[in-house]
């Protein structure tokens, strides 16, 4: 353990290790946000269009510059650094309009830059004049759990590392990055089959997504099918022109308001996040836990949000002083209720595994209980089992279950129905209630559970 790093604890229990951000390049990501266009004007990345930079370890540096990978060397000490000629694979994008002028003039910058300054997320490279030349934001490096034996598995093909994304496809946020060779356990795949679904605890859900064409897939045939609702779509207003203020004559003081027309919503419903500021040097509008610099925005303005969970959106603003001030919403999202919760089902037929849908053995009950915090527990023949599920729409996620250790002798078989009806319940992906029939299928759509209603 290093002098900055900040641990929690509670009596000899560890609970939380926090390291400082290092203010050394070496082995770090980054996302560009702002470069110099050699015109004397520093500018943002088009929509739609992202830029990487990765400091290896040994003096490399390498990205993708928005359509083409790029690759060069770089040393760095004191703050003073020098980069080297790039050079980049030869594709050709059409589209988003501008992106390959765009790529040549990040290219110029950055071989541009003779210094260099890290603050807290923020990394400023600038040139021998001291103009700055590119604005980047710190990359998050996910913890990929080391994945159990056996399990599915992928590992990351791409020197340039990887971004993990919230959903599967390049319009979800990223919310990390994984090196180049990192291993985690994968969990499922997208309904197209072009993203992989990996375990990560810290994601909301335990779960982000990569791109199956830079990851190497272990064993991972049979991981199911996750759908994903399509991102939450931020629709910006036009905000109007500010009316210049007359000129005081005193020091203005300065206007901050920000509101949201409701702020109790219904999934799949929007409301409008309007904000008023005067008398300030700058104003940022933005979901709590995003970076602030990404969101800039004019004094005057509105958006139509759409958050699919209770999300708080934050308004920063920076004062004439220098000082910074906050204001915040809560757009609170009532969810969908869990048909399943508080409800018991007792098994009339199940998958065995072999392609047969069977009914338990006489004298022997299959049941399933569904509890209201996301638990599931049952009696599985011999042995009474716990374990937990996740449902969303129609889809059910079953943890793999654990359960009492008893072996039966009689009836003849009740263990071996046992191990098939666990098996098949932990490969549950979704379900359909018929009144008083429980239906759950597996990904390949086979039936793995026929339950009736427990009064």
């Amino acid at each position: 353990m290093t002098e900055i790093d900040l641990v929690l604890q509670n009596g000899d229990e560890t609970l939380a290790t926090f390291v400082a951000n290092s203010t050394d390049l070496t082995d770090t990501a980054w996302e560009v946000v702002n470069y110099n266009n050699g015109r004397e004007a520093v500018v943002g990345l088009i929509a739609g269009t992202e830029i990487s930079a990765y400091f290896g370890a040994e003096g490399d540096l390498t990205g993708n510059a928005g359509c083409n990978n790029y690759f060069t060397s770089f040393t760095a000490a004191n703050g003073s650094i020098e980069i080297g000629m790039p050079g980049s694979t030869m594709r050709f994008c059409e589209q988003p309009a501008g992106i390959m002028e765009q790529e040549s003039e990040y290219l110029a910058a950055l071989q541009t830059a003779a210094t260099y300054s890290i603050d807290g997320n923020m990394l400023q490279m600038r040139t021998a004049e001291d103009a700055l030349a590119v604005m980047m934001v710190r990359k998050v490096v996910v913890d990929l759990p080391e994945p159990e034996p056996s399990v599915p598995t992928g590992q990351v093909n791409s020197p340039q590392g990887l971004n993990i994304r919230s959903g599967p496809g390049v319009n979800f946020p990223v919310i990390g990055f994984a090196r180049d060779g990192d291993e985690g356990e994968i969990v499922g795949r997208s309904v197209d089959g072009q993203w992989w679904a990996v375990a990560v605890p810290t994601a909301p859900g335990g779960i982000g997504w990569a791109s199956a064409d830079f990851v190497i897939a272990t064993n991972a045939e049979n991981v199911p099918v996750i759908e994903v609702a399509p991102p939450v779509v931020i629709v910006p207003t036009a905000a109007p022109s500010p009316t210049p203020p007359p000129a005081p004559t005193a020091t203005p003081t300065a206007e901050i308001s920000f509101t949201a027309d409701s702020t109790n919503i219904n999934q799949g419903e929007c409301t409008t996040l309007r904000w008023s500021v005067q008398n300030i040097q700058a104003v940022w509008v933005y979901p709590v836990g995003e970076q602030f610099e990404r969101f800039p925005r004019t004094g005057q303005g509105s958006e139509q949000v759409c958050p699919t969970t209770t999300t708080t959106y934050e308004m920063r603003v920076q004062m004439r002083d220098g000082s910074v001030v906050f204001r915040q919403v809560t757009v609170n999202v009532a969810g969908v209720a869990d048909p399943l919760a508080g409800t018991r089902w007792e098994v009339v037929n199940y998958n065995n595994g072999r392609d047969a849908l069977v009914s338990p053995l006489l004298d022997t009950r299959l049941t399933m209980e569904f509890g209201t915090s996301g638990s599931l527990s049952g009696s599985s023949g011999c042995n009474t089992y716990t374990t937990s599920y996740q449902v969303s729409g129609s889809n059910i996620t079953i943890s793999p279950p654990g359960g009492t250790q008893m072996i039966c002798e009689t009836p003849e078989g009740v263990m071996a129905q046992e191990s098939e009806f666990l098996a098949t319940i932990a490969a549950a992906s979704t379900f359909r209630i018929d009144g008083n029939t429980l239906e759950i299928r597996m990904a390949n759509n086979q039936m793995a559970v026929v339950a009736n209603r427990i009064p």
